[in-house]
């Protein structure tokens, strides 16, 4: 599976298509000059976030601001999305979406996996000009009494592991072994 990834919380444009929109009475014509408003357009915002909720929201196209449907070449069309607001949807949910549509003349299509994630992550992981932040400083064992424990990352005692022994040497370096 292929995902466009896009800043979540950001203004954002997605491509409507996946294929170009293509006829419905000979099968091969591209359609490339389909209106914003064109006859029986039905457009869905389809959504999954990351805990598993689904939505199928509609969507009307605009000739300008929110959800301006814009022709971008060869039957391929985008929709832009607001960060925030709009009458139907907007980019303020990390997870996955996709537009499903119809229209009359035209067969039902289909557009490509669009990811929302923080623009950390795109940053860190697709340009590489950002760090991904991690703790180095949080300890994650405790020694006491010649016992070794290891930590969750949350702090409390992992119970996967049994406190193990520790050997020291204050003249050496301070854990110098465990079993």
């Amino acid at each position: 599976m292929s995902v466009i990834w896009l800043n979540v919380d950001a203004a954002v444009t997605v491509f409507v298509n996946l294929l170009p929109l293509i006829d419905d009475g000979d099968f091969k014509t591209v359609e490339d000059a389909v209106a914003y408003n064109a006859a029986g357009m039905d457009l869905r915002w389809n959504f999954i976030t990351p805990a598993g909720v689904i939505s199928s929201t509609a969507v009307t196209p605009t000739s300008g601001g929110d959800y301006d449907w814009t022709h971008v070449g060869d039957g391929i069309y985008k929709l832009e999305i607001p960060a925030s607001g709009g009458a139907s949807i907007n980019n303020d949910t990390e997870g996955y979406g996709f537009i499903s549509g119809k229209i009359t003349g035209v067969l039902p299509f289909r557009g490509p996996i669009h990811g929302f994630r923080p623009a950390l992550l795109n940053d860190a992981l697709i340009k590489g000009t950002e760090f991904l932040p991690v703790d180095a400083h949080k300890q994650n064992f405790a020694v006491s009494a010649g016992s070794l424990t290891t930590k969750k990352p949350d702090g409390s005692t992992d119970t996967d592991y049994s406190p193990k022994s520790v050997t020291t040497d204050p003249a050496a370096e301070p854990i110098t072994g465990a079993s």
